[in-house]
């Protein structure tokens, strides 16, 4: 089977987008391709160059030519996009599958959207009601970064798996774990080298055993424990109502995603995942202007907005109108929560005073990385 993408924007041409898809074909000796994915439909306006183009020239039409003319099989979208951007996509019947984020610690860019606080929702529509393909995208990286796992995080799923082999096996079982039974079909998993597969491959040939179902089972009832230990119970169900990402938030801030860090650090102890994740807030804010409006700020951003939306927290700034939906009784914490990553997320020359920097440099062992499978140093964390 062989996939292959495509993006589209603003200036893309009917004309375009079709020649951009039989040159690929060119290239790859091919008379047609098993998939073909939309890549990157993560904003509105994706829909919109797709389905109602200001132009008139519906990028949709080229893909349904294609498939009727044999060129393409299947065709599918790849998305960071918020969950009721995904939903819409899934809802106009036009996909025979999707690449999204869904994974045991959340949806990446999706978490905090909706009311299953994620891409949940729109995997059951997916599986379940549309008869879509559901692939899961980077699940050992955007999944939490397993090749380099937190002490915390290792202790919680051993004796019985390493970090990446649960990861797997909660996909794998997902129908099983979730009432609805719904579930993902694919996980698309990168290797730098052959030995990068070892655990999910292990995972893999044992993911139906009776051994394995029962130590599932275990280790996701470990991580719902530790959680409810770390943040209370009452917190840990409803920490996501009434907290608005970027598209609801008056300005850009990304509210839902940086509590489910604050989440993550304290349950899992997931620290460097979530300074990954954090630093792109971070970058973003730092471009943001205040006097514009948010449509405006987004543009001036550019493309990669889309891939790695909203901003960091501004202690300068007043939230309470971004606020006015949480449930009272989650109020203080979902405030502390956002100044805590914050605290230990952003990066140490922008701290503000000497106690920020040094609470950053002792890091509980819990929260420190417990091994790195990476061959290199990857290209984000250099100099």
């Amino acid at each position: 089977i062989i996939q292959t993408k495509g993006g589209i924007s603003s200036s893309t041409t009917k004309e375009q987008f079709r020649a951009t898809i039989l040159e690929q074909l060119d290239r790859l000796g091919l008379d047609y391709v098993d998939l073909f994915s939309v890549h990157g439909a993560n904003t509105q306006n994706h829909w919109h160059w797709l389905y109602e183009n200001p132009s008139g020239e519906n990028l949709i039409d080229v893909l349904r030519e294609l498939k009727r003319d044999g060129k393409i099989r299947f065709y599918g979208f790849s998305t960071h996009a918020p969950a009721s951007v995904i939903r819409k996509l899934i809802l106009e019947g036009d996909f025979d599958y999707l690449n999204l984020h869904h994974h045991f610690c959340g949806d990446y860019t999706a978490t905090g959207d909706g009311e299953t606080a994620g891409n949940l929702e729109n995997v059951r529509l997916a599986s379940e009601k549309m008869d879509m393909g559901v692939f899961i995208i980077s699940p050992y990286d955007k999944g939490g970064r397993l090749y380099a796992p937190s002490n915390l995080l290792r202790d919680l799923t051993l004796p019985d798996f390493e970090p990446i082999e649960y990861a797997s096996m909660w996909l794998w079982h997902h129908g099983r774990l979730h009432e609805d039974k719904s579930q993902p079909h694919t996980i698309v998993c990168g290797a730098a080298r052959p030995s990068d597969l070892d655990q999910g491959i292990i995972a893999a040939l044992n993911s139906q055993s009776p051994e394995a179902i029962k130590s599932i089972d275990a280790v996701a009832s470990r991580l719902k424990r530790a959680m409810a230990k770390s943040l209370g119970d009452d917190f840990a169900k409803s920490w996501h109502v009434g907290l608005p990402n970027f598209s609801d938030a008056v300005q850009g801030s990304q509210m839902g995603n940086i509590v489910w860090l604050h989440n993550l650090i304290k349950s899992f102890g997931m620290l460097d995942f979530a300074r990954d994740r954090y630093g792109t807030l971070t970058r973003n804010l730092a471009k943001w202007d205040y006097s514009k409006s948010k449509d405006e700020n987004i543009q001036s951003i550019g493309p990669g907005w889309g891939w790695m939306p909203g901003t960091a927290f501004d202690p300068a700034r007043d939230y309470s109108k971004d606020l006015t939906n949480v449930p009272a009784e989650n109020l203080q914490e979902v405030q502390e929560a956002m100044a805590f990553v914050h605290r230990w997320c952003q990066k140490k020359e922008n701290k503000s005073n000497a106690s920020e920097t040094q609470e950053e440099e002792e890091v509980p062992i819990d929260w420190q990385t417990a091994y790195d499978m990476r061959p290199w140093t990857a290209f984000p964390e250099r100099g």
